[in-house]
This record gives C-alpha cells, structure tokens and sequence, in this order.
C-alpha cells in the first residue's frame, strides 16, 4: 500500500490540499460513494471542501449541499431536554431521573410494569432501558411520534434496565414526545429557536419538505448496486422523517455543523453549564474498539472515547442513501464533520478522512496511523455479510436432519396476511422464483417449489424490506431481505422464520428472528382470518 505524505495541518494552511484531494477520490470510489462535503475547525479556522457528484449527472458537491443527518440528531435532542430540565419555574416535574411514565402515562408502557414505572428520561437517552431497536417495527401507514411510543408495549425487553448498552432508536422518539408533550410544541421548532437561530445554523431543517424548498441543494441519496449484471449508483427515494423525529429527523450542511462544532468546543452552546455537563456525562459503556485506546462510553445523545490519548466526542447518522459523522476533540481545539450519499458505506468514507485529518491534527507518525479503508476490508463487513447471506441455511439451522422434511401444507397455505401489534403487517404471497442469484436454492425443493415462492413486500414501514422465503425443512424457512438502508444495501440480510399451524391444519402464525439480541426467540404475527 502506497502511503501518502503528512497533510499539511497548520493554523492557516488549508488541509484540503492535493494529497487530501487524491485520498477523497480514491476513499470515494473504493466504496462508491459520489459525494462527500467535509468541513474542520480547527482553532479559530474553518476549512470547508466538497467533492463529487451531489446529484448524478453534474451537480457537484459544495460545502453547502444539504444532507440527512441520521442520528447526529440525537444530540439536540438531548440539548433541548437539558432546558427543561434546567427550567425549576416551568417544568419542576421533569429531571433527568424522573420515570417517563410520569409524564405520558397513557403512551408509554413497556412489556412489564418495572420498566414501565423506573424508565427515566436518562435511560432513554443513553440506551440503556433494555429494549434492542426493534428497527423494522418503526413507521407505518399514518405513523407518528406518538403511535411509536404506544408500540413499545407490544415489543420484547431482552435485557435489564441499566445493565447494558443496547442501541434503540425508539427510545429517542419517546424523548421526543416528552419534549412536545410537556411544552405544547414542535420539537423541531424548539430545536430551531433554542438552539439553531442562535448559531446562525441557517441550513438547519427538521422536515424534507423544508429542506427541499431551500435555496441550498438537497443532495440525491444513492445506492450502489453490486449485482454483477447491474452495477452502478441507482438514485433512491427521499426518506420521510415525521416518525424519525428525534432520533434522526435532521437534514443539514457541514457549514451548520461546523458552527455547532465550534459551539461545542468554546462551550458557546446555548446550554447552560450544567446542561453542557450533563449531556457529556457517560453513562453507558460501550465495548472497547480498535483504534481506540480506552473505554468508550455514550452520555446524553453522545458517544465518547479516547483515541491516541485525547478525549474526543463522535456520533455517527445513517439514513437511507446517507451517512453522516461529526468528530470532536475539546483539549485539541479541533473538530471534524463529514455527510456523503450513499446507503451503508457513506460512513467509511467519514471515518477514513475524519480519522486522517485528526491523525495529522495530533501529529500521529504515518507509520503508526490505523488505515480506516483497511480495516473495514480485515472487519470483512461485507464479505461477511455475502457470506452469510449465501451460507444462511447453515448459519441459521446448524442442526438440520440429513434429509430436509417438506412442508405439510401446500406452499400457497402459508400465503395470508399476518398482523403483529407493533411490527405492524405482515403480507405473504406467492410468486415465481429468481434464482439466478442463488441456483442451488430450490436444488431439494418440491415441484410445486421450484415453480413457486413466497414473498413479502415491507413498504410501509420507516426501514423497506423486500422479504424472499426459501424453505429449509418442515416448517422452517430463511428469510432474505432486500433493503435500500445501511447494509441491507449492500447484501441480503438474512432471518430464520417458522410457522404454526393449527389443529384444524390451517396455519395459524409465522415468526420472524428480526432481533439478534432475542436469541431463537421470534416476532410471531397471528394470521388475520379473510
């Protein structure tokens, strides 16, 4: 590997010289992204660049390109709950340890009453209630904040409160509600009014419709499409944002972030002193992570570590076609912000400059720099996934008899429509088998089989599946899941599924394995009868 001389990195010298230009390009199409717009500030300076395509086919990338944000957007949430908590006169009921059932009774209700009566609103913004993500549960037809809120009581807590870090985005959209509910407004209102009009954040959306009517151009998001017999960027919808809310509603340019940036590190913010304490308190530890030299823990809306002995604050945002970090060294006066768009591998391309740029900030030796783009490739995030996308049979069920059984019903009996309370629909059908991505798939299937399969579209949901059902043995299945979000653009995420039948022969449920931290545990959906 050919490695680049040191970037450039003093007071007014800009650091986007050549050298910097030529890894951009090279960081870009090793991981197919069109465009990234970055910005740094360092001390009193910042430097702002942006390169590649915003919008195939010519519109370039500016430092004023507009990006979805993803989940960058939960430190502002947690800045706007630290006014309330800060405000004894108007809102003496809400603190930071105040259960979140005192204040929306009616709406928030977990799976047992100890979590429902002991879930504070600093669990909720440090991820560490117990309840996993429950992702493919969120959204809907006529989806809101407070419909989210009112599904958590169907969904399974897989660990107890406040033992371990467990990421939920759910759990931020009911800070969001708390927020709107206590004060009678819009969350984004309040962001814009508390927080982004005294920055002069400008560019600072919480709603696409907003966002698409600025005079600053909305980036198109993208993803890249690896299938060999069609292969290139292909342009993806736009994500609705009213239920993300809080937890990911943002859409923004690196100029914006590089003024809220600077806030940070001059502790400027409109937070007060103790709010500012408050939200970069760790509360959660998060496992230690190669580069990183020390724990790393999440506060209030914050991830925090140490990297070659610097302190440092991150959050990384992923949206559908978007990906989004911000990096922020306090004791170095010094902070890093990136957006770029494409689906699952926008945030490679952050780490690798963001992590450049600091190690010329902290005068790292080149031969001791952690190579970003390489170990994504030793991490094998993708190859791993392909592999367990082509190997998800075995993965899956490491325990299959040596003759699969068939199925006991005709493959069309298990085509209904299933509900699940909070996971929503559930629409199975029948439809003609491709298996040009994966032949053998059908290799022991029946005929009926071979000539048929069974699908199920998720559109409706906040995160799309497209879910393809191939039998395994009796009546277990693989799921593979197509996806234009994360990863699932990148290959097939994979699910094991059975289903129930009654005693009168007529299949009652199916279960999905949608969350890991469920172990064999499944989301059953029960059979809505026609």
């Amino acid at each position: 590997m050919t490695r680049r001389k040191p970037l450039k990195m003093v007071n007014e010298d800009d650091p986007f010289d050549d050298e910097f230009e030529k890894m951009v390009k090279d960081t870009l199409e090793l991981w197919h992204v069109p465009g990234v717009s970055v910005a740094v500030v360092d001390g009193d300076i910042t430097w702002s660049k942006g390169y590649g395509i915003a919008t195939f086919p010519s519109t370039l990338v500016s430092p004023s390109t507009l990006y979805f944000a993803g989940s960058t957007t939960k430190a502002f949430t947690a800045a706007i709950m630290s006014f309330l908590v800060d405000d004894n006169e108007k809102y003496p009921h809400l603190q930071w340890d105040t259960p979140i059932a005192t204040l929306i009774r009616d709406d928030f209700v977990l799976e047992n009453e100890y979590a429902t009566q002991h879930t504070t609103i600093e669990d909720s913004l440090s991820h560490r209630t117990g309840l996993p993500g429950h992702d493919f549960s969120l959204g809907g037809p006529n989806a809101t904040v407070q419909t989210v809120v009112r599904n958590l009581r169907h969904l399974p807590i897989t660990a107890e409160p406040r033992t371990k870090y467990m990421y939920c985005n759910a759990m931020f959209i009911v800070a969001s509600h708390v927020i709107e509910t206590v004060t009678g407004r819009k969350l984004g209102d309040l962001m814009h009014e508390w927080i982004w009009k005294p920055l002069g954040m400008d560019a600072t959306f919480f709603d696409l419709e907003s966002a698409k009517n600025a005079k600053e151009h909305l980036a198109t998001a993208y993803r890249w499409l690896y299938d060999n017999r069609e292969r290139g960027f292909q342009a993806v919808d736009w994500m609705t944002l009213d239920e993300a809310s809080g937890a990911g509603a943002v859409i923004t340019n690196v100029l914006d972030y590089a003024k809220w940036a600077r806030a940070i590190l001059r502790k400027e913010t409109p937070l007060s002193e103790k709010g500012f304490e408050a939200v970069f308190t760790p509360r959660t530890l998060i496992p230690i992570e190669e580069p990183f030299t020390g724990p790393r823990s999440y506060g209030l809306g914050w991830r925090m570590g140490v990297y070659r002995g610097q302190r440092f604050y991150e959050h990384s945002g992923g949206m559908k076609g978007f990906g989004a970090e911000l990096i922020i060294f306090p004791d170095v006066d010094f902070a890093f912000v990136a957006l770029a768009n494409t689906a699952g591998t926008a945030n490679f391309v952050d780490l690798k400059l963001g992590f450049s740029l600091v190690d010329e900030k902290l005068k790292v030796p080149l031969k001791e720099r952690f190579d970003w783009n390489e170990r994504r490739v030793s991490q094998r995030i993708i190859s791993e996934g392909r592999q367990k996308a082509k190997n998800a049979v075995q993965i899956l069920y490491p325990h299959l008899p040596s003759r699969p059984l068939p199925l006991s019903l005709p493959l069309s009996s298990y085509a209904g429509t299933y509900r699940h309370p909070a996971y929503q629909t559930l629409t199975i059908y029948v439809s003609s088998p491709d298996t040009s991505s994966n032949p053998a798939s059908t290799f022991n299937a029946s005929e009926e089989q071979r000539k048929s399969i069974l699908k199920a579209d998720r559109t409706q949901t906040t995160w799309i599946q497209m879910l393809t059902f191939e039998h395994v043995s009796g009546e277990f299945f693989v799921a593979r899941a197509k996806g234009e979000a994360d990863f699932a653009a990148l290959f097939d995420d994979v699910y094991p599924v059975e289903f129930r039948n009654g005693v009168d022969g007529k299949v009652k449920e199916v279960g999905v394995g949608w969350e890991e931290s469920m172990g064999n545990e499944k989301i059953w959906f029960r059979r809505v009868e026609k």
